[in-house]
């Protein structure tokens, strides 16, 4: 199984994929974020996942532009992503927290368990099986358990956070090829839909 260059966009969609497929979640309850403190709730949902992206940290000596189209270039990014839990939860008497902590359904240190679970040691795989990440992904840090809404029957929202950590290789911002830099090793695996597109050269025109 080789590894492949890939982008931001498709990281992000892999761990959602993986979030729904684990979590048994879907669209609704579990999807893209820019701000993840200040969500939409999801109408009668029990618990969503909202996923943002966070600082991302390029790798200096790990970045290179193409040379040839056998040999593309590549910039390795490590990025953050924050995953944020919300349940609904039965509010406990006075100041205490023990149904929002453990309960063992709905509790916030299980929906940490949880994410833990769907998202640590795991690698994230282009359509063709190959691998994408230089590491498992891994977690790095978690907020502390928070309420943040509560309603009139003694419901209330509560919260926590987690984030990882990816490193991968970015696909190069490479120039379309035309055919006089094509081998003829490699004109002979185009497709007719690939071969459409190239651009000609003059000389060849």
């Amino acid at each position: 199984m080789a590894r492949s260059d890939t982008t931001e966009s498709v990281i992000l969609d892999r761990i959602i994929t993986r979030l729904r497929s684990a979590l048994g979640l879907d669209s609704r309850s579990c999807y893209e974020s820019i701000e993840p403190l200040a969500p939409v709730i999801p109408a009668g949902a029990p618990w969503f996942v909202a996923v943002s992206l966070d600082a991302g940290t390029f790798v200096q000596g790990e970045q290179s532009r193409l040379t040839t189209l056998e040999a593309p270039g590549n910039t390795t990014e490590s990025i953050e992503i924050s995953v944020t839990a919300y349940t609904r939860i039965t509010l406990d008497s006075t100041d205490r927290a023990v149904a929002r902590l453990t309960d063992v359904s709905r509790g916030l240190l299980e929906r940490k368990r949880q994410l833990l679970s769907a998202l640590v040691g795991w690698d994230l795989l282009t359509a063709n099986g190959n691998t994408m990440l230089r590491a498992l992904l891994f977690a790095i840090r978690s907020s502390k358990p928070m309420v943040v809404r509560s309603d009139d029957r003694n419901q209330s929202w509560g919260l926590i956070q987690l984030q990882f950590q990816a490193s991968y290789d970015w696909v190069s911002w490479k120039p379309a090829p035309s055919l006089t830099t094509l081998t003829l090793e490699r004109l002979r695996t185009l497709t007719q839909n690939e071969l459409a597109t190239l651009p000609l050269t003059p000389a060849l025109v």
